[in-house]
């Protein structure tokens, strides 16, 4: 995911940011913690699921002889899997493509309906009979599987792909052990990647994915399964609400977490993602809202003005289906970068009121990502630039007590519904391949695990509550280097970032 969180700094520069550097009193032990997980896709490194077909590519029309992807368009069942094939065509998914970072051995793919299949590339079938077929797999590249066949009476459909010893298994516990074990010690799940967020095309609730969709990466994942891993994880979850959603798909939604998660875990809700920052849809989309219900001259006044809106009629709609709030926390989120909007989101038709939190994003490192200075930044050794991001620690520090003051202003907690490095060129230098060679190594580098430690406990000194570092497992790209980790079977030795925040959890008692 793109993070340009600053996109739209141009339009902070001309409101006033308001309140001097205040702290509050560090409570004992640290802060808690959560997760951000990395999205669903045929490349994600996390491979959250048992079942590796859950993270697939959606099946792609193939026509014999024409190169991939060249097929004509096929009619697809509700769940993603043709009705039948057209002549001389199939239908091809691709899974695991993580550079071989996946468990190998022996696997079995189990499906229902009449058909055939076959399997290319790190996969090879040893025995094949009707619905169930064993595989030798050796991690290199990816796995192809290949519809060849479907009975339009009994299509093919509901593709499984498991190690084989979790065969009796997985049904019952979906995800990678690996998985649980790793992120087992966070205090709350987001599910902002999830849920496929930023520029989400959902609105209704016959939408929503389902967990008998083809694949968890196309629409996001179906929320059965982020109850399950929140109950499998004893974590609390943070649903980021579509904003295209109706009151029936939010009401709908919260009764399934109701009925479905256990009795003891809050359940944290947020509207939508980062409705300050127009490279989004969702932010636009509050800017049409605003100035349609005439909420301000100002667009960006406006923008928030709707979003703080809409976001206090979710909380609401909430609290009825839940019958009160104690078992909720409500997040308003803002520009960590620009308390004026803290303030007009808090502070419209008395939003505070109706909430718990205040949520920004205090990012830091993001200016040595500027294509005004990306040359210059790429002649510094790493160390260099570890040592200039200290001082970027520093300043994010008071971007941080400000927000502190704008939150005990209204009376709310202060979180961060994202935190860390933010070492990515943007405006085009992120084509700048030096620069993100140097970024690389720095994310690398043993001194970053001191500056997380600097800035972890800088959220704590300024009173920061729960912070949600962003985000748990994902390669590296001239995008940035989100993951804490950057693939599922990464010695942790190697993971700087992941342990600087594992030892601030084991600073927390409480978590």
């Amino acid at each position: 995911m793109n993070r340009f969180v600053y996109a739209f700094m141009v339009l902070a520069s001309v409101f006033p940011v308001c309140g001097h550097a205040q702290t509050q009193a560090a409570s004992d032990g640290n802060p808690p913690v959560g997760i951000n997980l990395a999205g669903v896709s045929y490349w994600s490194t996390e491979l959250p699921f048992v079942d590796i077909f859950k993270i697939s590519q959606p099946l792609v029309s193939q026509k014999k002889g024409a190169g991939y992807g060249k097929g004509d368009k096929h009619e697809l069942r509700d769940d993603g899997y043709p009705k039948q094939l057209l002549p001389d065509h199939h239908m091809d998914s691709i899974t695991a493509a993580c550079n071989g970072h996946y468990p190998g051995g022996d696997y079995i793919c189990l499906y229902d309906g009449k058909g055939k299949l076959e399997f290319a590339f790190d996969a090879k079938a040893v025995k094949q009979e009707p619905g169930r077929a064993e595989l030798s797999i050796v991690p290199k590249d990816q796995v192809a599987v290949r519809i060849m066949q479907t009975d339009p009476a009994d299509p093919i459909r509901n593709i499984r792909l498991v190690p084989k010893p979790f065969e009796k298994t997985y049904e019952k516990d979906p995800f990678n052990p690996d998985f649980l074990k790793r992120w087992s010690n966070m205090k709350v799940i987001r599910f902002m990647d999830w849920m496929h967020t930023n520029g989400s095309k959902i609105s209704d609730w016959s939408d929503r994915p389902k967990p008998t969709d083809q694949t968890q990466g196309q629409k996001g994942v179906a929320l059965e399964y982020m109850i399950a891993l929140c109950n499998r994880l004893h974590a609390d979850p943070w649903f980021c609400m579509p904003h295209l959603a109706s009151d029936d798909y939010v009401r709908n939604f919260a009764r399934m977490v109701k009925e479905r998660l256990e009795p003891d875990r809050r359940v944290y809700i947020e509207y939508s993602n980062e409705c300050w920052n127009f490279i989004f849809g969702q932010t636009r989309y509050c800017l049409e809202q605003g100035k349609k219900l005439k909420l301000s001259d100002n667009e960006f006044q406006a923008a928030l003005r709707y979003y703080s809106q809409r976001a206090v009629e979710i909380f609401k709609i909430g609290e009825e289906v839940f019958g009160g709030k104690d078992r909720l926390v409500r997040v308003l989120s803002a520009q960590g970068a620009n308390p004026w909007t803290s303030e007009q989101v808090l502070g419209w038709q008395d939003a505070a009121k109706k909430a718990d939190a205040l949520a920004i994003a205090p990012y830091f490192g993001y200016s040595f990502g500027d294509p005004k200075k990306a040359d210059e930044v790429a002649q510094l050794t790493v160390e260099q630039l570890l040592e200039q991001c200290r001082a970027e620690v520093a300043k994010e520090r008071e971007r941080m007590a400000k927000q502190a003051a704008v939150a005990k202003k209204f009376g709310v907690k202060l979180f961060a519904y994202e935190a860390g490095q933010h070492l990515v060129g943007h405006g085009g230098a992120e084509n700048n391949q030096k620069l993100t060679d140097l970024f690389f190594a720095a994310n690398r580098h043993p001194i970053m695990k001191d500056l997380y430690r600097e800035y972890l406990g800088n959220w704590k000194a300024v009173g920061g509550d729960l912070i949600m570092i962003f985000s748990s497992t994902g390669r590296p790209s001239k995008w940035g280097s989100w993951g804490i980790l950057e693939y599922q079977d990464q010695d942790s030795a190697t993971a700087p970032k992941f342990q600087a925040v594992q030892e601030f959890i084991a600073g927390n008692p409480k978590q």
